[in-house]
Order: structure tokens, then sequence, then C-alpha cells
């Protein structure tokens, strides 16, 4: 058609390469896997940790509490960013961050134990003020790690993603190494108590826990070691000349102050911006989603819903869940699942799904497998098949199904909306997120606190 040139791409010519340094990607990898190692350590670390502190089978409540209240940082985070902007705050907050998130894990290694009173109760006080510090890196590093990745070549994107993935794995494997001991061993204990009217000594039974193959004190240091080469690799990033050809300069766009010269570019940038607006139809032609506003929101309602359900109410009940099969079930379900949650993502990114309602369909099926752990939690201390084989499995399936479930149904529902409605739609998903996910914490925590809804047991009771 005459007037109408495009540039078309030759049948069966090659794409070229992006060229990229193994370098970069090394390093860029090693400093994504601190985006969540230390709250992850934490949770596979559960296992062990509930058989020692004061609050025992409710310890994951009280984590999921703090990790909520931990969104403050995230909060202040774009408080600054309206007075400072990112690039002033990019590099100093990250190695502040990095800075605070290694010191609170070489502490936790060492005080992890350490218990107060509260009012008439014992609390592992330093385990969960130093669990609200590492959960407010963490959580801020939703903010901060990315941006400072796009400074570099588009191509280790995907770098970043792949460490960033590796931060549920690298310490499920550390903690399949560790072990919990096995199962528990019943034995008589002599006790000792004073009265007015002299020393009674009485004779109890009590679980007796085989240690892990290494202690938590280990467990901590280790993941404050690999902490550790992750900030060396963001010192790396910023200092090595190879490492600095890799990264991209970018235009900054200034506004011209004369009024015609103004208007002309109000004119050019509104021109721009309609490239870039499809209509409905060319959507579809492209393969791109389009929703209706119902379906909107009620992908946003799913994606609340599925926050709820599993950062809020299941973690906190995993123990009533998984404790009554045994700790190696236990175990091998908070290892298991920190590892299913990367792979569902990584899924996600090769075989997504635009179509609402097979996004309804997959909340559905993680719904009925996580309607089967809750029964398992209220049901406790005598859950389904308990003391069996067939129990245990099943409830690591269980765990395993929705945790990959949950991740893969969250990654497919951010494609939808980053295709429908960009960035907005993305803000608002991950407020939804924080929202459903605070709702069934509190709640859950509630009900754990004070109501009878859910039973613990003792292995020799």
């Amino acid at each position: 058609m005459v007037g109408s040139v495009s540039k078309v791409t030759p049948m069966g010519a090659e794409k070229k390469t992006p060229q990229r340094s193994l370098l970069v990607d090394l390093l860029i990898v090693l400093f994504g896997v601190s985006s969540w190692v230390a709250v992850n350590g934490l949770w596979v670390e559960l296992p062990v940790l509930v058989k020692i502190l004061p609050e025992s089978w409710e310890l994951a409540s009280y984590i999921v509490v703090t990790s909520q209240v931990a969104n403050l940082g995230p909060i202040l985070f774009s408080a600054a960013r309206k007075i400072w902007s990112q690039k002033v705050l990019e590099i100093p907050f990250i190695h502040s961050s990095l800075a605070l998130v290694i010191t609170a894990c070489i502490l936790l290694s060492i005080f992890w134990d350490v218990t107060t009173h509260i009012g008439n109760e014992l609390h592992s006080t330093a385990l969960l003020v130093l669990t609200f510090f590492m959960s407010l890196v963490d959580c801020t590093s939703s903010l901060l790690y990315l941006p400072f990745i796009a400074n570099f070549k588009e191509q280790y994107v995907i770098s970043y993603l792949v460490g960033a993935g590796l931060s549920g794995p690298i310490p499920g494997l550390l903690a399949l190494a560790q072990g919990v001991g096995g199962y528990a061993q019943c034995i008589n204990v002599t006790v000792t108590n004073v009265t007015e009217g002299g020393n009674v000594t009485e004779y109890v039974v009590q679980p007796y826990y085989p240690p892990p193959r290494f202690s938590t004190n280990i467990f901590f240091s280790l993941l404050s070691a690999q902490m550790a080469v992750s900030w060396v690799a963001f010192v790396l990033l910023n200092k090595l000349p190879s490492v600095k050809k890799e990264r991209v300069s970018f235009i900054p766009v200034v506004t011209p102050k004369h009024p015609a010269v103004d208007e002309n570019f109000q004119s050019s940038t509104d021109a721009s911006v309609s490239i870039e607006k499809t209509t409905s139809s060319e959507q579809n032609l492209l393969g791109r989603p389009f929703i209706n506003f119902s379906q909107y929101i009620f992908l946003l309602g799913i994606q609340g819903f599925v926050s709820a359900m599993h950062n809020g109410v299941l973690l906190s009940v995993q123990t009533y869940s998984c404790l009554p099969y045994g700790s190696i079930a236990y175990h091998l379900t908070v290892t298991l699942s920190s590892i299913a949650n990367p792979l569902s993502c990584f899924l996600a990114i090769f075989l997504p799904v635009y179509s609402v309602g097979a996004v309804a369909g997959l909340t559905v099926c993680g719904t009925c497998w996580a309607a089967y752990i809750l029964a398992t939690a209220l049901l406790s201390p005598t859950p389904p098949f308990v003391g069996t084989t067939l129990g245990a499995c099943l409830v690591v399936i269980a765990w395993v199904m929705v945790c990959g479930l949950v991740a893969f149904i969250k990654a497919c529902i951010a494609a939808i909306l980053r295709r429908q409605g960009g960035q907005t739609a993305l803000y608002r998903c991950g407020v939804v997120t924080q929202i459903g996910s605070a709702i069934g914490a509190v709640t859950i925590f509630l009900l754990l606190r004070y109501t009878d809804l859910f039973q613990s047991y003792s292995p020799c009771s």
C-alpha cells in the first residue's frame, strides 16, 4: 500500500542474540538470592523452633503477624520517594538493608532462644524482634532491587528473577540437610517442686526429640554467610569496570518551559502515548487478554482471597495441620513448599494462563486442597489418617499443591493485569495482596489466642 511503509523481518532471518557477561549474570543471581532468603530460612526452621520456644504451636501465627507489621518498610520507602528520587535512594538503601538483615541474622544465630516474660506469659522476644527487622528488609526489597537491576541491560532481568527464585530452595535444601532429628521419644523425667512443706519429687513423662544434624545457631549462621555473599556481589556490581560496561544509560525527559515549545512538546507526548494504546480488537489480534471491569474486580478479589487463605490463615495453622503426623512430615511440608513456590513461578513464565475462567478453576482446585488442610488443623490432635503413612503423605501433598497453585495463580493474575492495566493494575494488585494477607493473619491470630478451635497435642499424653 502506497504511503505506508513498515519494516518487515524476512522469514528465516535469525534474531540477534543479545551479548551478555557471565560474570554479571553470576553477580546478579547472587544478589537476587538475598531478596527473601532470611524470612524463607526462618519458615523452614520452624519445625525445630516450635519444639523449644515457649509459643510452641502458636509460633507460626506470631511470625505471620510480625511479618505483616513489617510492611511498614515499603510504606516508609514510598514516602521517601516523594521527597528524593529513586536514584538518590537506591544504592544507600540497598547497602543499609543488606547490612541490617545480615546483622539481624547474626544476632538471631546467637539469641534466637532468648525469652522474656510479658505479662504472665513467656515469649520469644529476641526471635520476634529480629524477625520484624528481617521482614522489614525483605518486604522493602521488592521496591529496591528490581529498579536497581533496571540499570543493566534488559537480558539481565531474568538473571535476577532466577536469583530471587533461589531464595526459597536454598534455605529449603539447607533445612533438608539439617533434618529434624526424627520422631519424639517418651522418657521419664524427675521434677522437684519446692513447697512450704518441703521438696516434692514427681515423675512425669515428657517427649524427647533427637537433635538435628546441626544446630539452629549454625543454620542461621549459614544464612548470614549467604547474605554476606549477596552483599559482596552487590558491591562488585557497582565497582567492577567490566560490570559497568553492561549498564545502560537513561536519557532524562525534561519538560520545556517556553509556552510555544511546551505546546508542541505536549502534542508530541500525547502522540507517542497514543501509539501504545490499542483497541480491543487489536489486543485480541495480538493475543493479549481483554477483560471487562467485572472480570478486573473478580481477579483482584481472587488475589485478595488466595493471599488471605495462604499468607494469613494457612501459614498460621501449619503446625496444627502437620505436627500431629510427626516432625518429619512437618519438616518435609515446609521444605518442599518453599521449593514449590519458585518452581510454580518459573512454570508461569513458560506456560502462562490468560483466561479468567482458567484462573478461577485453579482457584477452586487450590481452595479444595486448602479446605483439607484447614480440616486437619481444626481436627487436631486427631486429624484424618493420623498415625499412618497415608495421612502424612496426604498432608505433605496438600501443602505442596496449595503453595504451588497459589504461586501460579498470583503469577497468572499479575500477567493478566500487567497487560490489561499496566503499573496501576499491578499496584492495586499489590495493595489487595497486603490487605488480604493482613485480614487473614489478624483473624486467625485472634482465633488461636482467644478460642479453643485449634488444639495442640503431646506425643506422650
